[in-house]
């Protein structure tokens, strides 16, 4: 029997720099796609920019200071900016949502939602500032949750306090959104379903 042999190809070469270019163009086209299909880019950095800051300096740069009361300082003044930001500007255009509260006449608090379509929104927006609110949570939370753990008093009131900024808009806006509480609901029903079908499954090995 004739043995073929099989021409490999010539000339390919793989290098380091061919795949950082290939990932420098992947990237470039995500962030151009995201660009295009963003109807307010700029809302969308700065509902990020200012609390990755907030984390950067809380996280990084308090290892290199030992100026603890600007970092605390600088930490506060980026979550109330980020607040105020993600409450009347970031929540309005990115997802069409509003909150706010009164006080009325009898002394009485009224917290007030708004909220129009949500599916008339660019998905990407909609993405980014729920992303951005989830994942701003959760960071405080484990922040403080760790300095609480480690008995670092200080840092576990700045982190309490920027997780208490986070958690009023998170309520606020998911108070404000149906699209949201569909969510919540229809993954709580699934969870029940997967539950009440592992009991099942269970007692019917057992029997």
């Amino acid at each position: 029997m004739k043995q073929e042999k099989v021409e490999k190809p010539e000339n390919i070469q793989v290098t380091q720099k061919n795949v950082q270019s290939i990932a420098k163009v992947q990237n470039k086209t995500s962030f151009t796609n995201f660009y295009r299909n963003s109807s307010h880019p700029i809302i969308c950095l700065l509902t990020f920019i200012f609390k990755l800051a907030a984390f950067v300096i809380y996280i990084i740069i308090s290892f290199f200071t030992k100026q603890k009361g600007l970092v605390y300082l600088s930490v506060i003044l980026l979550g109330s900016v980020d607040f105020w930001i993600t409450k009347n500007v970031s929540g309005r255009f990115l997802v069409g949502l509003r909150w706010w509260n009164e006080v009325k006449k009898d002394g009485k608090e009224v917290w007030i939602y708004e909220s129009k379509n949500e599916k008339a929104e660019a998905t990407s927006d909609k993405s980014v500032f729920w992303t951005s609110l989830y994942v701003n949570g959760g960071g405080w939370a484990i922040l403080f949750l760790f300095k609480l753990i480690t008995l670092s008093i200080t840092n576990a009131i700045i982190a309490f306090t920027m997780l208490i900024f986070a958690g009023i808009n998170l309520y606020g806006f998911f108070r404000c959104s149906k699209e949201q509480q569909g969510k919540l609901n229809k993954l709580g029903t699934k969870a029940v379903s997967n539950l009440a079908k592992e009991g099942i499954q269970n007692l019917g090995r057992r029997l």
